[in-house]
């Protein structure tokens, strides 16, 4: 079923299409949020308001279109929040047990934490948009607010700085 179909069931109010909606939406909406607080766990719990406050506002979004974008923007405000509340950041943590069902996750933090220490801010939420987040250019462009030549540059500069390093390290 395609994303059209499911959000118009969730707007007449029929939940049971919520997972289908959610495991097409989520991993955009998670990176997009990870890219900005830089942490898993944290970012799992504001993922989780993200749709919370969708659900309760999805009668006033218009399509499923403005409903990724609804999604992409909520959970950016939400993540900001995060942050002007506790007036902080928060780094990476791996200094936890883990289980081995838990083992890709650790792998894919380390991985996003090593890029996070080449990258810059911009370049590294540009490069989880497009590389994790499996945007296209032109939604990174109404994310980020800024033109699709700067987002294509940006994001193929860090990709060369991301080889550069793996390089380096060799």
């Amino acid at each position: 079923m395609e994303l059209k179909s499911i959000f118009i069931k969730l707007q007449n109010n029929d939940q049971s299409y919520f997972d289908a909606f959610y495991q097409l939406t989520k991993k955009q909406v998670f990176y997009n949020i990870v890219s900005i607080v830089k942490n898993y766990d944290l970012s799992e719990d504001i993922l989780q308001e993200t749709y919370i406050q969708f659900l309760k506002n999805i009668n006033k979004i218009k399509d499923e279109n403005k409903a990724i974008g609804y999604l992409m923007t909520t959970s950016r405000n939400l993540s900001y929040d995060y942050f002007k509340k506790h007036n902080r950041i928060v780094e990476l943590e791996n200094d936890y047990l883990i289980g081995e069902e838990d083992a890709n996750k650790v792998d894919e933090e380390i991985l996003i934490k090593k890029i996070r220490n080449i990258l810059n801010d911009n370049e590294f939420r540009i490069f989880i948009l497009h590389a994790l987040s499996e945007l296209t250019f032109e939604e990174i462009r109404k994310i980020v607010h800024k033109p699709i030549g700067t987002i294509t540059w940006t994001y193929m500069n860090s990709i060369k700085k991301i080889r550069k390093e793996i390089k380096d390290e060799q």
